[in-house]
């Protein structure tokens, strides 16, 4: 192992040292993007009275991550929470993005179509070279995309079509990964196929003493497609499709096979949007859905039984946008959709669950120019749900100030009201094996606050960023024990519990030393916390302590990258300790060998640390020391 990694390591060290004549790396590092999630228009970053992070595609490259739930790590504010390395899903149990310390607090969206089904909001199955951009949004954005987007918004802004070509691409690399993909794009149509193909490992987490196992993880691979096309002027299809094959197990620490489990899963999804875009008007029509299925079995006679809790989940629903300027100082934006959600069990024992939800919502927003250098926005959103537990009727306000204090600095204050829902299969309980809708209960959204202010400081060399917030939630989600009165079995059922609550400020830096080397900082510093019952004790929810910088360098031939990314202040975890400082430190490097062909080593955990990669009392490990070296070819 040593020897690989210091011929690795040897390699981007002889990139980083290499200059060359010539202009630097095409690539445009852009200080003041302009940022669409925010408004649902065109706007820059600094005329923008929210926390926004902007990445382009290739920046995510730079970090050294294999996946784009790594890569959005390094935003100041994200902590994500995962059972298996690169944001993958361990079946059901699923990765997921944090904003702000909120447990699936975030909106993940696909060019402004919500990704989030039955409650959660997996990036696993986006592969990053479909990815033009993502705009990460923290603070609440209820008013404009509706449940889900509790502490923020992710959307991924997907490549469009573009000069005709086709490029190829094959990936090899340690810990038994590999990729291979093939795309081609022209002015009208895009489409891209990956394989991806993951080895195992031996260990995933720490002994489980109560129960006298440990976790691993066996083969694994991954099947992507993406397709885009423009039918018409303003008129655009877009679909994506995912399937995983995976194998995780619970071994015992005697060997004993019996004891030993291996659980095997299949894992589909899916997401097609037609979206029209013309004349201030926007409508989306699109579809997703997500089938699971599991099956599992004991080392000793090898047979595999389904799982009794196998699903399919799906979401549809269209949106329509109108926006409408009077007199280049007032814009109003109105609009309208309907989603319906299903929830539907796949084996013998959950076969009768079958449960659906209907929401169909008004919102506006109206922003008006008080004066040249200051904007007001004040926007709300009534959304009526039908629910399999009980309707419910919510209305989210927010508003908005920005005040310019110069061509190069802007400060606003964001205050607004979120909320989501209990995913739908938390309207079901197990009992006696077999799973029975909830009679009775009163589950109520979870909502809450968020305000924040900001300061905003870009120039053509740097740019500052300083956002200041607080955030407060009732009917925070969890789980008790009910006893069955009949036989006495105890079953999980879902409840509104206590509060939640985090005050916190997040800094983000970044500098252009010169025209081929950029710097960036980013820090979070803050303290989630909730309150299981109304006068209960407080207890952390997330690191309160996130550090992240990167150092970027181009020239003509080469682009090299060190990224890295440091937890602190984290959670106790099951055996009375802390889970250990995260820390992780990435590498990358681009060689260009002409104008058609390329080489890229992205090597991750260079310390190769046993990175904690959940928070709380379950531990699961990243990837130990990992590269993997890709060539490109463009016809």
């Amino acid at each position: 192992m040593l020897g690989k990694k210091s011929a690795v390591l040897a390699m981007i060290a002889a990139t980083s040292l290499t200059g060359g004549a010539g202009a630097a790396s095409e690539e445009i590092v852009q200080l003041n993007p302009i940022v669409v999630t925010a408004q649902r228009m065109e706007v820059d970053d600094l005329q923008t009275p929210a926390a926004v992070t902007v990445i382009t595609g290739e920046e995510l490259k730079r970090t050294g991550a294999n996946t784009l739930f790594d890569a959005l790590s390094f935003v100041p504010g994200i902590t994500n929470f995962s059972y298996g390395p690169g944001g993958m899903d361990y079946g059901a149990m699923d990765s997921r993005v944090n904003i702000r310390g909120l447990e699936r607090g975030a909106l993940i969206l696909v060019d402004g179509v919500p990704l989030n089904l039955n409650g959660k909001n997996t990036l696993d199955g986006i592969p990053m070279e479909v990815v033009d951009k993502v705009e990460v949004l923290k603070g609440s954005a209820s008013v404009l995309y509706g449940a889900d987007a509790l502490s923020g918004a992710v959307n991924i802004i997907t490549k469009k079509a573009q000069a005709p070509s086709t490029e190829v691409s094959v990936g090899v690399g340690n810990v038994g990964h590999s990729v291979y993909r093939i795309s081609h794009g022209d002015s009208q149509f895009r489409f891209s196929i990956s394989k991806e193909f993951f080895g195992g490992q031996n260990q995933t987490s720490p002994v489980r003493w109560d129960r006298k196992y440990f976790n691993n993880r066996d083969k694994s691979n991954k099947l992507n497609y993406s397709f885009s096309a423009q039918l018409m002027e303003g008129l655009s299809l877009k679909y994506l499709r995912s399937k995983a094959d995976s194998t995780y197990g619970q071994i015992n620490i005697s060997n004993n096979l019996k004891q030993s489990q291996q659980y095997h899963y299949n894992d589909l999804k899916q997401n097609i949007s037609l979206a029209y875009e013309k004349d201030d008007i926007e409508a989306t029509l699109f579809y997703l859905d997500r089938k699971l299925y599991g099956e599992g079995r004991n080392l000793y006679d090898l047979v595999y039984a389904p799982n009794k809790s196998n699903f399919k989940s799906m979401k549809y629903g269209i949106d329509i946008l109108k926006k409408v300027e009077f007199n280049n100082k007032n814009v109003l934006t109105i609009g309208a959709s309907g989603i319906n959600e299903k929830y539907a069990g796949q084996s013998q024992e959950n076969k009768d669950v079958r449960a659906d939800r209907q929401s169909y919502a008004l919102y506006g927003q109206f922003s008006h120019a008080i004066s040249p250098n200051m904007d007001s926005i004040l926007g709300a959103r009534y959304q009526r749900i039908q629910d399999p537990v009980k309707n419910q009727n919510v209305f989210t306000p927010q508003w908005q100030l920005l005040y310019r204090l110069n061509d190069d600095a802007s400060m606003y204050v964001n205050v607004g009201k979120s909320f989501t829902m209990p995913a739908l299969s938390d309207t079901f309980k197990k009992v006696e094996g077999k799973y029975s809708a909830i009679s009775g209960k009163n589950l109520k959204p979870e909502e809450g606050w968020n305000y924040e202010v900001g300061y905003k400081k870009i120039t053509d060399e740097d740019s500052l960023k300083i956002a200041v917030y607080h955030m407060r939630f009732k009917n925070f989600f969890g789980w008790e024990k009910e006893v069955n009165e009949v036989t006495g079995e105890k079953y999980d059922v879902r409840i509104n519990q206590g509060e939640f609550r985090n005050t916190g400020v997040e800094i983000e830096y970044k500098r252009m030393l010169s025209d081929r080397l950029k710097m960036e900082i980013g820090a979070s510093f803050s303290n989630p916390k909730n309150q299981k019952k109304a006068g209960g004790v407080w207890e952390q929810t997330y690191p309160k302590v996130q550090l992240t910088t990167g150092v970027n360098y181009s020239t003509e031939k080469w682009t090299t990258g060190i990224y890295l990314n440091y937890w602190t202040k984290r959670l106790k975890n099951r055996d009375g300790g802390t889970n250990p400082d995260m820390i992780s430190l990435n590498l990358s490097g681009e060689y260009r060998i002409g104008a058609n062909d390329s080489c890229f080593l992205q090597v991750n955990n260079i310390l190769d640390r046993r990175n904690v990669i959940t928070n709380g009392a379950w531990e699961y490990w990243d990837l130990p020391f990992n590269f993997t070296l890709t060539y490109r070819h463009k016809f």
